[in-house]
Formats: C-alpha cells, structure tokens, sequence
C-alpha cells in the first residue's frame, strides 16, 4: 500500500527500540570500530552526491 511518504535509505542503526542499558552490554572494541567505519566514510565521500539545478528562461 502506497503511503505518500518517499522511503529514505540510509546506512545508520535505528536505535529508537533499545534500551541505552543494553548498549553496555556491547563490547566497547565494536562500538568503537562501528564509530571509525563511519568516520572514513564520512571522510571519503567519494561520488555520492545530491544537486538540483532550476533555470527560468525568462519566458514562463
């Protein structure tokens, strides 16, 4: 069924469910580098981008 919303893809955890207690449970060497992936990333963006480009030739 179509909702109207436009879907968004994005690589990030949803942690909206998770108890921020049950983050202690996980082993800070994985946090960790979970963090250092997305900052090379962040780093490097490489070709991803988003642009609009909008020209009126003066007759509309």
């Amino acid at each position: 069924m179509e909702t109207g919303e436009d879907m968004v893809r994005s690589d990030l955890i949803d942690l909206t469910e998770v108890d921020p207690t049950a983050l202690d449970a996980v082993p800070s060497a994985v946090l960790l580098a979970a963090l250092r992936r997305l900052e090379r990333r962040s780093a490097d963006p490489g070709d991803q981008y988003a642009g609009f480009q909008s020209a009126l030739d003066g007759e509309d």
